[in-house]
C-alpha cells in the first residue's frame, strides 16, 4: 500500500495522519502527490501500527482472524465431545487449555480413544 492509501483507509486527514506519525506535512503532502518516496520500511512500520491500533484491516489481518476463529471453534468442539457438554468439566477443561495445561493434541487423542475427560 501506498501512504496515500493507508491515510485514506484510516479515516485520517493530512493534517492528523502527519501529527499521529511526526511527519511534517509537507513531506507527507509530498508523498502523496509522488514528489517524493518514503523508505520503504516507513511504509511497512506505518502500516503496522495503524493495523494494531485497530484504524486499518488488512486482507491478512482478516485472513489471521477467521483462522484463529476456525481454530477456536475446532478447539471448543473437541472439548464439547471431550466432555458431558458445557458443565464444569468442559470449563474446567477449557481453563486447562487456555492456561496451557493441556493440548489440543491430547485433547484430540482422548476425544479419537473415546475417552472422556474428567
Amino acid at each position: 500500500m501506498e501512504i496515500r492509501e493507508l491515510r485514506l483507509h484510516s479515516g485520517l486527514s493530512q493534517r492528523k495522519f502527519a501529527e499521529m506519525f511526526n511527519i511534517p506535512i509537507a513531506t507527507l503532502k509530498d508523498w502523496e502527490q509522488g514528489r517524493r518516496k518514503p523508505p520503504v520500511y516507513v511504509i511497512g512500520m506505518i502500516q503496522t501500527i495503524l493495523e494494531n491500533k485497530g484504524m486499518l484491516i488488512s486482507e491478512e489481518y482478516l485472513k489471521g482472524c477467521e483462522e484463529r476463529r476456525k481454530s477456536v471453534e475446532r478447539a471448543l468442539a473437541i472439548v464439547l465431545s471431550a466432555t458431558n457438554g458445557p458443565d464444569e468439566t468442559f470449563l474446567g477443561v477449557l481453563d486447562d487449555y487456555i492456561d496451557g495445561k493441556i493440548s489440543l493434541e491430547e485433547i484430540e487423542r482422548r476425544v479419537n480413544g473415546l475417552e472422556y475427560i474428567q
